[in-house]
């Protein structure tokens, strides 16, 4: 099972609307979806800093003390590989994101985040993390990337 980590960039002050930074996925698994920055965590590694490491290579975003807030795991028909993923937030002021060979970041105002253009299953967990709520689940996608079945539930603490 292939271990990884997903950040979600919020972005919010005194006199702007809050907003959630996005990345077009260039190549790879899910190309042509807006996802969060991250993916696979390296040996030795603590979750932590591979969300850091991860925003940095795919927006040229420095990011510190990432929080997490959720916890998936998702398992797929195609024969795609499991991952359990770890869901951070981390709020962000200023420093622009960049465009890098991997993705293409996008910033939305929170009433138009492209759910239509994203995994299925964002629309259920990412308003949980919106909302500060902690969350674990599992889903299960089938050979045309269309969810099968999931459980999703709010928790009061992640392990």
């Amino acid at each position: 099972m292939r271990e990884e980590v997903i950040t979600l960039i919020y972005q919010y002050g005194k006199e702007m609307e809050p907003q959630l930074l996005l990345g077009l996925k260039k190549k790879k698994f899910g190309e042509g979806k807006y996802n969060g920055f991250g993916g696979g965590v390296e040996k030795g590694e603590t979750l932590e800093e591979a969300a850091i490491r991860e925003t940095l290579e795919e927006a040229r975003i420095h990011i510190m003390t990432p929080e997490r807030w959720g916890k998936i795991l998702f398992t797929f028909d195609s024969g795609e590989q499991n991952h359990l993923v770890h869901f951070f937030k981390v709020r962000y002021y200023g420093e622009s994101a960049k465009e890098t060979e991997e993705m293409k970041p996008q910033l939305f105002n929170l009433d138009k985040i492209p759910y239509e253009k994203m995994w299925e299953d964002d629309k259920y967990w990412l308003p949980l993390l919106l909302q500060r709520k902690k969350f674990k689940g599992i889903f299960h996608y089938d050979s045309n990337s269309k969810i099968k079945n999931y459980k999703l539930n709010e928790v009061n603490q992640l392990r």
